[in-house]
């Protein structure tokens, strides 16, 4: 008994000497506290992030914002008068500021630290308005300091529904993001239209021809088919024999050709004459025959082109279409009739 008796006033010992220690430390942490809650602000530091990159955020705005609106001075207020979430909640009333970080450090020097929203496109919407997105989707108000050159996304629709208006903005930034990657597209692409179907088409720099780009399924492919369609057939004949590229077909670049309208001198243009006006229009090619079609075999991989003509008996239509099809090892790009697309291209 007398053992047990000697082990239970051991713990009360214990017990009594880790609260007296935890007593001790607890006053002299809030002494602490209380004394440098009495301390002066010695100074203040505003930092910017990417501060160089963009210029959205004017910094003495933000500095009279956040520091003289509060009546913080250096030597004169109080640390125990400053309330650090405050601040940060100030500094989130401009748009143009993400995750700001306010803190005091040991030496009595108040820090401030905000990042500047990056945009990543340009938007004009359909009922006339104006902002910029950025990568979380959030849409920016334009500045009267500074305009950021990036890629314009027009004739956006408004649907004035969250899940609606953010699934177009999650694929207008799917696609702006793919084109300022890269490099070449960065500096071809000048404008994005968003069509009344939801799809996309693009503008480029070089060129006169709208592109029909379709929804953002199959991306990379589209802009594979559509470098190659560059480099085989727009350095060869120039890059204004087409008005319209159709990227919408797998494996295929489908491309309108601008063929030149001659007005006949009679009162109205009969049909042959407008099928005499396409053939005057296209390269004469002596194969023998009449030929509509042609196709130029390129071997991808010892870069030999050849041209065959192919016979064709169909009806001549009023426009022609030009079809690049991707194939293994070779790709071919072959000038068809209209029938083709209107009999669909899977």
């Amino acid at each position: 008994m007398a053992k047990k008796r000697k082990i239970s006033l051991l713990k009360v010992l214990r017990a009594l000497v880790t609260l007296v220690v935890t007593s001790c430390v607890i006053v002299g942490v809030l002494s602490a506290s209380k004394k440098q809650g009495k301390e002066k602000i010695k100074n203040i530091l505003l930092h910017i992030r990417n501060e160089k990159a963009h210029f959205f955020i004017d910094k003495l705005a933000m500095w009279h914002q956040l520091i003289e609106m509060r009546g913080i001075e250096v030597n004169k207020t109080a640390i125990q008068q400053i309330n650090v979430g405050e601040i940060e909640k100030e500094a989130l009333q401009n748009p143009w500021v993400e995750n700001p970080q306010v803190y005091i450090d040991n030496n009595n020097v108040l820090h401030i630290f905000v990042s500047q929203r990056r945009p990543v496109a340009r938007v004009f919407f359909d009922n006339g308005q104006s902002f910029y997105l950025d990568p979380s989707l959030k849409l920016l108000p334009l500045s009267n300091m500074f305009t950021y050159y990036t890629t314009i996304v027009t004739n956006v629709p408004v649907y004035n529904n969250d899940s609606l208006d953010n699934d177009m903005r999650g694929r207008i930034l799917k696609l702006v993001k793919f084109i300022d990657r890269d490099t070449f597209w960065n500096a071809q692409i000048a404008q994005v239209i968003v069509t009344n179907k939801g799809d996309f088409e693009l503008i480029p720099v070089l060129g006169t021809q709208i592109i029909v780009f379709g929804d953002t399924t199959r991306m990379v492919e589209k802009f594979e088919n559509l470098f190659a369609f560059y480099k085989k057939v727009f350095n060869r004949i120039g890059w204004d024999k087409y008005t319209l590229l159709d990227l919408r077909y797998k494996n295929q670049v489908v491309a309108t050709p601008a063929i030149p309208f001659k007005p006949s001198s009679k009162n109205a243009l009969s049909n042959m004459d407008w099928v005499k006006s396409i053939m005057d229009a296209q390269p004469k090619i002596d194969t023998g025959s009449t030929t509509l079609n042609k196709v130029i075999s390129i071997d991808s991989k010892n870069k030999v082109a050849a041209i065959n003509s192919l016979k064709n008996n169909d009806n001549i239509l009023n426009d022609q279409i030009l079809n690049l099809k991707i194939k293994q090892p070779q790709k071919v790009f072959a000038i068809a009739n209209n029938n083709d697309k209107e009999h669909g291209r899977h």
